[in-house]
């Protein structure tokens, strides 16, 4: 996720808006793409005003503290003392789902908010202060902003339970009358404060529209259009023998140093919280059992890792079946951050009422926790502190390696070679999976000596690219189009750009139609895994590292013209065409729909040339001796406009990932800009709310103000 906020970095400091990324794809919405963390508050600050690097430090940092402050807050007010607050605090910071998805940063910079939403709604019930409600409803558009839609969803629907069994405990605990639950939930539902946390759910989803809109149309664009089915979002099922891991995180071995041997993928099954604090949460479970958090929390830990575990049980079947909103995520795996929370908060209570009974306080009964005001230290405090810290260092810290920054920094040798070519082309990289793989057996994981990824640079494998500004056809970006997957494929299929080439021994072979596909998508280089057979369009470089490097003599420019044009009913039949050896790219182009009143010719002569490049917008002189079809290789996505001499044309997908208008004869001035209308909507939605949670703090601060006057 790293290159998209260091395109973002890069955007800021240029002035331009964080909306498209050119590197990636041949061009890729940059702000659809959710899990870059565009909105994200912190994220615009810290990358727009320092470098990329020291930005991503500090929000690792950052996220890591807020969960450690958030869980101390929200242990203390449910009746933790001092010394137990710090022991959930780091537990929580250090868990395994926060540290093992460090990797995945929006998914942490959603997590890290957590305790802290539940912080908010448990203060604002004991004290009737709606006012905290009003924070809450901010930090979940936050959680809406980082960019994790599925860690903001799991954490709404676990707020909504925890309001609505909490506020009925609290009404059973002010009430001399027995309350039933549904009547309690009946009354919520109509009382002020019921209302005002339900308009907080929805005014604080409404702060993160300018996200949710342009995510919501790229996913409409995926394979998730319209949800998954349940094979795919089980998929990488959770493993039933990593429950060990809860007890020694290890015990199936280490993906860190390679020994890991499980039949899942470790950092989605990994939750280790320490075997200290899982042993406390047992026992507070137990011991504890009267107490109203203990009791829902222990619910929760269950019902949570019930649902980690996927397919393994009809539940989740049943949930992602029933509940709405479920179809759009896959890796149920994910619910392991409800786990752990919950596992942290019992060990947490636990650990309170042990310290206690050392210290001879019998002040609470029936299993009722009363908050301690007064900081009270004991050897049983001291000792078991100092057992959940150096456990979880011992183990947690290995799961994130970290490489001398100025080797890293400092450029590959293959990027120096390409930054001495002015030139606007793009670089393919041949076997950029295999070379990963292969780099990850030779370091035998990531525990030991780092050297081999750095030496894996060479290959700049996307999308690593974005960090030296070369542009790619293909990318790495989770959500991506189906007419993009269609030819270079993504992390779960494999594209038509598979079908192209054969790899014999230490050679890899090249059809024609990878060359047509290359020289299509502005490809001038090429690095390689392996020795690319001889060609006559293909100069030998040499290698840089294990990369051997190429140059294709026969790439078309970044834009063209054609004067022909190949009509086809779909995608299918346009890839079709493309793998067709009668097809030319230099003759004519394939598109989706027919252009109104266009002359085709066999041959044009002209020129198209670039004169202004910029994130959002792209602009070509072109000339043309007859009307001809200009062919743009950068990515076809709704929200882009052109016009001929400023007056609004169409643009035509193209090639089935490109963008064309059409061009009559003589000279013209054709411009591209990123416009997209989701953006907008979500920008005034946003922005509307916004206003409206000014209005509502400034409100009810001076209704507060004149009650207490």
């Amino acid at each position: 996720g790293f290159p998209y906020r260091f395109s973002l970095s890069d955007a800021l400091k240029s002035n331009h808006l964080p909306l498209w990324v050119r590197e990636i794809y041949g061009g890729f919405p940059l702000l659809a793409r959710a899990e870059a963390g565009i909105c994200y508050p912190i994220n615009i600050i810290l990358f727009g005003l320092l470098s990329p690097y020291s930005a991503l430090n500090i929000v690792i940092l950052l996220t890591i503290v807020t969960a450690g402050i958030g869980m101390y807050l929200y242990v203390r007010e449910v009746g933790g003392n001092f010394i137990s607050g710090i022991m959930g605090g780091i537990a929580f910071s250090f868990s395994g789902y926060l540290l093992s998805h460090l990797k995945h940063l929006s998914n942490v910079n959603a997590a890290c908010w957590l305790p802290l939403g539940l912080f908010l709604i448990e203060r604002s019930i004991k004290r009737n202060d709606f006012r905290y409600l009003l924070w809450f409803g901010l930090l979940f558009g936050m959680q809406h902003l980082s960019g994790h839609t599925q860690v903001a969803y799991y954490s709404g629907v676990i707020y909504i339970f925890y309001f609505l069994f909490r506020y009925h405990r609290h009404l059973k605990d002010n009430n001399k009358h027995k309350i039933k639950l549904l009547n309690s939930i009946t009354g919520i539902l109509k009382s002020k404060i019921g209302w005002t946390f339900a308009g907080m759910l929805l005014l604080g989803s409404l702060l993160g529209a300018i996200q949710l809109i342009p995510t919501y149309e790229l996913v409409s664009l995926s394979q998730r259009s319209g949800g998954v089915t349940f094979e795919y979002a089980s998929r990488y099922a959770y493993d039933p023998a990593n429950f060990w891991t809860f007890f020694y995180p290890y015990i199936n071995g280490d993906v860190g140093n390679a020994t890991y041997t499980g039949n899942s993928i470790f950092w989605e099954d990994y939750g280790y919280v320490g075997v200290t604090v899982f042993l406390l949460a047992l026992y507070g479970s137990i011991r504890l059992w009267k107490n109203w958090y203990v009791k829902f929390f222990s619910i929760v830990a269950i019902f949570s890792y019930i649902l980690v575990l996927g397919s393994h049980t009809p539940v989740y079947e049943l949930a992602f079946n029933c509940f709405p909103g479920m179809k759009y995520f896959r890796f149920p795996t994910r619910f392991l951050l409800i786990t752990d929370f919950s596992l942290v908060l019992l060990a947490s209570l636990s650990f309170t009422q042990i310290v206690k009974r050392f210290q001879h306080d019998r002040s609470s009964s029936k299993g009722n926790i009363q908050t301690n005001t007064a900081i009270h230290f004991h050897p049983v405090q001291v000792i078991g502190l100092l057992l959940v810290i150096i456990d979880l260092f011992y183990f947690q810290l290995r799961q994130n390696p970290i490489v001398d920054a100025d080797k890293w920094i400092t450029l590959p040798k293959s990027v120096e070679f390409m930054k001495k070519d002015p030139g606007v082309h793009r670089l393919f990289c041949v076997g950029g999976n295999q070379s990963h793989t292969l780099t990850y057996q030779i370091a035998k994981g990531w525990e030991g000596d780092l050297q081999p990824y750095i030496d894996q640079r060479e290959f700049i494998q996307p999308s690593s690219n974005v960090l030296y500004n070369i542009s790619t056809p293909n990318g790495y970006a989770n959500l991506t189009p189906n007419y993009l997957v269609d030819i270079w494929g993504d992390q779960n299929r494999a594209g038509a750009i598979m079908q192209t080439a054969t790899i014999k021994g230490d050679t890899f072979m090249p059809s024609p139609v990878f060359w047509k596909l290359m020289n299509m998508h502005n490809v001038k280089y090429l690095s390689s895994l392996w020795e690319i057979a001889p060609s006559p369009n293909l100069k030998n470089i040499g290698m840089f590292g294990d990369a051997f490097f190429y140059e294709n003599t026969d790439y078309l420019p970044r834009a063209y013209l054609v004067g022909g044009i190949q009509n086809v009913a779909d995608i299918q039949e346009g890839t079709r065409q493309i793998f067709s050896p009668a097809f030319d790219p230099k003759q004519k182009v394939i598109l989706l729909e027919n252009v109104p009143g266009f002359r085709q010719s066999d041959s044009v002569a002209g020129s198209a040339k670039l004169t202004n490049y910029e994130t959002n917008r792209a602009i070509f002189e072109v000339e043309t001796n007859k009307s001809a079809m200009l062919v743009f290789s950068d990515t076809y996505y709704p929200g882009w406009r052109a016009d001929i001499d400023g007056k609004e044309t169409k643009i035509y997908q193209a090639n089935i990932t490109h963008r064309a208008v059409a061009v009559p004869a003589g000279k013209h001035v054709v411009k591209f800009e990123f416009v997209p209308n989701t953006v907008t909507t979500g920008f005034w939605l946003s922005t509307i709310s916004a206003f409206i949670f000014v209005g509502l703090f400034v409100g009810s601060y001076v209704y507060k103000r004149k009650r207490t006057a």
